[in-house]
């Protein structure tokens, strides 16, 4: 039977003596996968700590050579959502064996386009085409020569020249476009399979994780923390052991629910991969 606090416990918040016990007697483990001693709150999620039934266990250790852990992970998602992406839960030990509480940030990838076909991001804007075809073709030099960081070096190109406009509005657009281009490259097509690519609405983030410490060797003595402050590190804490605890649930309800069966791929390597029953 499933148990919605299997790791999460009731904590006093009208006491701060109750915080500060649950938070230095809570499990811990590294935030690192080497010698680093930094550690975070964590849960022993190994197989034997999660109180499955022996049946339960046998199908467990099965699933371990197969790709679960998407099946489950979704909590996580959650947790990061709901704490503005300033914290998340990885998995760190010998056959990530604990669940790990991490800081972390969003962070723009830097990429500014996409290929719609195949996926491949790319570092450069696809260039806008101008129905004005002196502001196409100065915009076409600026493209090939991306360095040059001087309008005036766009006017001496004999395209630029033959244009029937005056140097002062040559110049003024040459100033205007390289401004508007930055960034562009000078081909719009995907450099993996050659289909034309798309520019991103909104720059894209990657969410980074921090390996280092957290409250490692902390008193919380009253000097240093509020009871408001240690409230919401209390608030943290339980959220993550409630996670945990979700990640179990939906984990068990794995183990009901898929079979780990056997198929010959590329002989002679057999995978093993779930089975929904």
């Amino acid at each position: 039977m499933m148990s919605k606090s299997f790791f999460q416990k009731n904590v006093d918040r009208r006491s701060r003596a109750a915080m500060a016990n649950f938070l230095k007697s809570h499990c811990r483990y590294d935030t690192m996968r080497s010698w680093n001693a930094m550690t975070s709150y964590a849960q022993n999620i190994k197989i034997h700590n999660l109180g499955l039934s022996f049946e339960q266990a046998d199908i467990a250790y099965d699933m371990l050579e197969t790709d679960y852990w998407n099946e489950i992970r979704q909590p996580i998602d959650t947790f990061i959502s709901e704490h503005g992406h300033s914290y998340t839960i990885g998995t760190n030990g010998r056959s990530s064996g604990y669940l790990v509480l991490y800081e972390s940030h969003l962070e723009v990838t830097g990429h500014y386009s996409y290929c719609p076909m195949c996926g491949q991001n790319n570092y450069k804007k696809v260039p806008p085409v101008f129905a004005d075809m002196n502001a196409q073709t100065i915009a076409q030099e600026i493209l090939k020569n991306p360095n040059a960081h001087h309008p005036n070096v766009y006017l001496q190109q004999s395209a630029v020249q033959a244009l029937s406009m005056t140097d002062d509005e040559k110049w003024t657009l040459a100033n205007r476009l390289s401004i508007e281009l930055r960034n562009c490259s000078s081909q719009a097509s995907c450099g993996v399979c050659g289909t034309t690519r798309v520019n991103f609405q909104v720059q894209p983030k990657r969410l980074v994780v921090r390996s280092n410490g957290i409250d490692q060797g902390e008193c919380f003595d009253p000097e240093d923390w509020t009871m408001s402050r240690l409230r919401e590190r209390v608030d943290l804490v339980c959220a993550f052991d409630a996670t945990c605890d979700a990640i179990r649930d939906n984990y068990i309800a794995l183990i009901g629910n898929c079979r780990v069966i056997e198929s010959v791929e590329y002989q002679p390597i057999v995978v093993k991969q779930l089975a929904w029953v």
